[in-house]
């Protein structure tokens, strides 16, 4: 049983530390527009499976969907978590210890929903009433926002989120998000996202 929890709490971790760079700002904001697009990750390790993430920005409103699959090659889905988000505003520009640039960036949650699309997904979360929910489906979407998913508590739609990128020609990195009022330092370097 404690196998089970530990895979849960893998598949909904959001951010992989390593190699981390840390940042100074300049009160220069800009517009969305060298974020806008799709943002896409290779295949890359995460716990017990395997990941990838992507990120669509139209505007000020964010899609990303972070997919999980049983293969390094990540054609076998296990569960796809898709978040969204509206509101997304631009900060101060921060320069990195390698003189490249970013900024910081607040946006609100709209909604956080997981779809379960594997027989072994779908008997965790049914058995372990994930979310509160015991009537899981396979390959249909649950809404989460708002409720504790295992361990972990999951704000509320319209809560205020603060971020942080670096972006590098096409790559770009990120940090954590956080919803305490404080924006991230660093951004990890573990997970690149290649514009599409």
């Amino acid at each position: 049983m404690r196998n089970i929890y530990i895979i849960l709490i893998l598949i909904f971790s959001f951010t992989i530390l390593s190699c981390a760079k840390k940042s100074s700002t300049s009160s220069t904001a800009t517009t969305t527009t060298e974020v806008e697009g799709t943002w896409i990750t290779n295949c890359f390790a995460s716990g017990s499976l395997y990941r990838t993430n992507t990120i669509t920005v139209t505007s000020t409103d964010i899609v990303a969907k972070y997919e999980d699959h049983t293969d390094s090659n990540c054609s076998t889905d296990y569960a796809l978590y898709e978040d969204t988000y509206d509101s997304l505003s631009i900060g101060d520009e921060v320069t990195f210890a390698d003189d490249t640039k970013g900024h910081k960036f607040t946006m609100e949650v709209v909604s956080f929903k997981l779809t379960v699309q594997s027989a072994t997904s779908l008997n965790i979360v049914n058995t372990a009433v994930h979310c509160g929910y015991s009537d899981w489906v396979l390959n249909t979407a649950k809404d989460y926002t708002g409720k504790t998913c295992g361990s972990t508590a999951h704000v509320v739609a319209n809560t205020s989120v603060q971020g942080l990128y670096n972006l590098v020609g096409n790559n770009l990195f990120l940090g954590s998000l956080n919803t305490t009022g404080s924006y991230p330092t660093e951004v990890y370097t573990s997970i690149t996202y290649v514009k599409q």
